[in-house]
């Protein structure tokens, strides 16, 4: 039996989060659960990764069950992400960057 990710409000990590971190993805997942099964984090890291020089991300990346493309755009990531990533913009570039 799968066990359910519980909602929980997250907000206040950002009161005690370095500058340098806001709008950036921490690969933290307090936004999920993605009602498309995106593990946003994960997602996130294989692209930061790549566009670091990792050659290895966009092969682990292909492997994704789901990929960045599943996005429906519904914004449960944006109004979770205690960081104010704007996930659901860069679901759309991530895709454009490995789904060519």
């Amino acid at each position: 039996m799968l066990k359910q990710i519980e909602e929980k409000d997250y907000s206040v990590i950002g009161q005690f989060t370095p500058a340098a971190a806001m709008g950036n993805c921490v690969y933290c997942n307090h936004c999920l659960p993605c009602p498309a099964g995106i593990d946003v984090g994960l997602v996130n890291k294989y692209y930061d990764l790549a566009l670091a020089g990792d050659a290895m991300a966009a092969n682990h990346y292909g492997k994704l069950s789901v990929k960045a493309s599943a996005c429906l755009g519904c914004g449960h990531c944006d109004q979770r992400c205690p960081f104010h990533t704007p996930q659901s913009a860069r679901m759309k570039e991530i895709a454009g960057y490995f789904e060519k």
